[in-house]
């Protein structure tokens, strides 16, 4: 069998959807060849990764509204002509946008069966394009014709599929017929053990404080600011916020402002040195209302680590309130004080809920969902062969 996998987001840039592939590729072309189709530089290149796993670099430019992101450019006549050399027995794509529209339209020509994941809670992330500037009434007005053409989209797959249960009714409630939950997943193998005294040495993190950590993308829809006006209020406790982005320099500009002398900000890191943040760490927290999964909350409890997140999305399916961390009112700084200072307070708490966060992560092994999705490819290519 032979997947065609089609994504509009994939390295040098780091996010969950990236991290996702990366994970997901590499198990999946051991029980199948895997032809992946990424943004690229500015002329189309080959990559052979392994036996079963080829990367087609399409031409990409930078995408106008949103650092960081690349945008395919590639005609649906060459995505035929490669699909009709490579005979791929299904196609996959990953939030599809412009590439991924045109491999959908090629897929229905060629009669290849599609899946579709639904990884970018697209109406979400409308404002986002306009840095917040874009008044509500329009925001709410725009997003109807989206969801109009995310119903357009995907009910063109032949089955999509949703990181959440949440997602799931949400796609159906526009009007997507033949949605499946698979959650997404994360290669916890990839993590050491980690060494929280290497870590504190290296940002010179005072020993006789809990340690709350961030993880992820620094930008402007993770809306870290909530985060950072609550440690306005919390003084007992560092703040690291591990991760870049194109909000960097402004998150640094607003701590400066608000004279926070116990939040550290370390940019981007290797995978060792991530294990050593989270197993330094004594609580993950993001304030991020857009999550449509969130994988950092499965890292974090991978390595024990109560989790504190929005109760909205991915972050409310993920994390159980109470048992395994508490979730909170989108952008209330007080909701995140008060959470954050109870586990601070009550050790015993913070250890019981990291005992159970860790147990739960073990339901998002990837390999789980590898297989899951290699049982789907299996499904579906026999329903639609001839």
């Amino acid at each position: 069998m032979k997947v065609a996998v089609f994504t509009e987001t994939y390295h040098p840039q780091v996010n969950g959807v990236v991290v996702f592939l990366s994970d997901i590729l590499p198990l999946i072309s051991k029980k199948a060849e895997v032809v992946l189709f990424a943004p690229g530089d500015a002329e189309l290149n080959v990559e052979k990764v392994n036996r079963n796993f080829k990367i087609y670099w399409v031409p990409a430019y930078p995408f106008p509204f949103y650092e960081g992101y690349r945008m395919a450019r590639i005609r649906s006549a060459t995505i035929e002509k490669i699909l009709r050399e490579e005979k791929p027995n299904i196609i996959h794509l990953h939030a599809p946008v412009l590439m991924g529209l045109r491999a959908l339209k090629v897929s229905r020509k060629l009669g290849i069966p599609v899946i579709a994941t639904y990884h970018t809670h697209f109406p979400d992330y409308l404002p986002h394009l306009f840095k917040g500037l874009l008044p509500k009434p329009f925001t709410e007005i725009a997003k109807l014709p989206l969801k109009r053409l995310i119903k357009y989209v995907f009910s063109k797959a032949t089955c999509t599929t949703a990181p959440t249960l949440e997602l799931k009714k949400e796609l159906e409630s526009y009007g997507v017929k033949n949605v499946l939950h698979i959650p997404n997943g994360t290669l916890f193998e990839k993590f050491g053990k980690g060494n929280p005294a290497r870590f504190m040495r290296r940002y010179g993190i005072p020993k006789d404080r809990p340690i709350v950590l961030y993880v992820g993308r620094v930008s402007f829809e993770k809306r870290l600011e909530v985060l950072l006006y609550a440690f306005k209020k919390i003084r007992k406790a560092t703040l690291v916020i591990v991760g870049s982005g194109p909000s960097l320099k402004n998150y640094k500009r607003i701590a400066k402002e608000l004279e926070l002398n116990n939040i550290i900000f370390t940019g981007h890191v290797s995978t060792d040195v991530l294990s050593d943040a989270y197993s330094a760490a004594d609580i993950f927290v993001s304030p991020s209302d857009s999550e449509t999964f969130g994988l950092t909350f499965v890292e974090a409890m991978h390595f024990g680590l109560p989790v504190i997140g929005v109760d909205r999305l991915g972050a409310r399916e993920i994390i159980r309130h109470g048992r395994n961390g508490f979730c909170v009112k989108a952008g209330d700084s007080d909701a995140l004080v008060e959470a954050i200072s109870t586990l601070i307070a009550y050790p015993s708490l913070r250890k019981r809920l990291g005992a159970q966060a860790k147990k739960d992560a073990e339901g998002y092994d990837i390999k789980r969902v590898a297989e899951r999705f290699l049982q789907l490819y299996k499904k579906l290519c026999r329903e639609t062969k001839p």
